[in-house]
């Protein structure tokens, strides 16, 4: 079977991910970089990777004119993904639905492996549960007393949206990067309904119904509107839009945003986000430098700030590093088993490809069972205004913590 994967915009890891169908002697496998010069062929199943925008349409149609099947592989493709997060300045990143029709969707971040293969097969997928089935945290769904933000989390045992720490599990299938086992909520990388943002609004908004929020009287005399003063609400949840449409921006309905761009669309995607939310991003689509490039962020953040980090945590970051370089060459030769045997490396410190554990002053949670925990620990933060550079990125954040300004040296994503 003839199998060709196309990477278009952004973020490499989905379609790094597809080395390991190479592990399969029944495919033939062809991996395309750059499908703008493509030379037309046959093919059973083309797979797309990336994130796309309106100018990838004729290469798109191309490629469906040529396959017997289409399959838009992780969120990038089949949601716009975190890149999308850039549509709310105005950018059209969009779904492969919405520009070639009859695609197959394998949704994630990253997309799983396994339900590519049975996909390519056409085997049915497994029936997956809802992600707080099958978390192990406590759940009341009482109303909240506060919503708080994520610097302060260090409860590992109640249901974070019990604590006031947004999770989208309420939306979301079970997925195999489980960010809820390192102590992070869910984003909703695997939606299990449609327009799953505006559920998770709803319900999240529903759990909120004891908090007062500021109001104050309309000029009109209409109903109350929202209060220019901040509250508990507004001060805990100033990124609505990152917060509960992380993967969903250009399915969820919502119109295109109007908010002015600073011309580059990465940079587009990171600025409104908050300072917590840094590690999280960059380890989502800083494709095979994502290591690299969310320490950059971190390490630059805790120098200019004092935070201290443990020799413990030096170490696990030097092995991050150093596995991304091998990492490298594994996807340079296109080599299915060591590409496995170092990503499961990168995995038992970093807790996922999305690099869930890492954080702030440490990590989220354990590595080693023979670990003394506190060594490495990370602890809540203060945010602190101001402008933070070094040789790769430079950020700046408000007294809140979202960042207004953002700027990343080419060759990330």
């Amino acid at each position: 079977m003839n199998v060709r994967i196309f990477q278009f915009n952004g973020c490499n890891k989905c379609y790094n991910e597809t080395i390991l169908l190479k592990d399969e002697s029944k495919y033939k496998v062809e991996f395309i970089q750059d499908p703008q010069n493509w030379k037309e062929e046959k093919t059973d199943v083309s797979i797309i990777t990336g994130f796309l925008l309106p100018e990838n349409k004729d290469n798109l149609n191309k490629i469906k004119a040529n396959s017997k099947k289409v399959i838009a592989y992780g969120n990038c493709a089949t949601t716009g993904g975190i890149f999308a997060l850039a549509n709310q300045k105005g950018h059209e990143v969009s779904p492969l639905n919405k520009i070639i029709e009859d695609s197959i969707n394998i949704n994630g971040c990253l997309g799983e492996i396994e339900e590519l293969e049975l996909e390519i097969e056409d085997n049915d997928l497994p029936k997956l549960k809802n992600l707080c089935i099958v978390c192990g945290r406590q759940k009341t769904c009482d109303y909240l007393d506060e919503v708080k933000r994520q610097i302060e989390l260090e409860d590992t045992e109640t249901c974070f949206n019990d604590l006031g720490y947004l999770c989208n599990g309420f939306i979301s299938k079970e997925c195999k990067e489980r960010c809820i086992d390192y102590n992070a909520p869910c984003r909703g990388c695997k939606p299990i309904i449609e327009r799953s943002g505006i559920r998770m609004l709803g319900m999240f908004g529903t759990l909120m119904g004891n908090i007062e929020v500021a109001t104050e009287h309309s000029e009109k005399g209409a109903t109350d509107k929202l209060a220019d003063k901040d509250d508990d609400v507004t001060e805990s949840l100033p990124d609505i839009v990152g917060n509960f449409f992380r993967f969903t921006l250009s399915t969820s309905g919502l119109p295109r945003g109007r908010i002015h761009s600073n011309g580059n669309l990465l940079e587009d995607v990171f600025t409104g986000r908050l300072i917590e939310e840094l590690p999280l991003i960059s380890g989502l689509l800083g494709g095979d430098h994502s290591i690299s490039l969310t320490l950059k962020i971190i390490e630059t953040y805790e120098e200019a700030n004092n935070i201290e980090v443990s020799e413990k945590t030096k170490n696990y970051r030097k092995e991050l590093l150093k596995l991304e370089n091998e990492l490298h060459k594994a996807i340079q030769s296109k080599d299915p088993e060591q590409y496995k045997k170092i990503t499961e490396e990168i995995r038992k410190i970093a807790g996922n490809m999305n690099l869930s554990n890492v954080f702030f002053g440490g990590f989220r949670s354990q590595i080693d069972d023979n670990d003394n925990f506190e060594e490495y620990k990370t602890h809540p933060f203060e945010v602190v205004e101001g402008t933070y550079k070094n040789g790769s990125v430079e950020f700046t954040i408000d007294p809140i913590g979202v960042v207004k300004e953002i700027k990343i040296k080419e060759g990330y994503a």
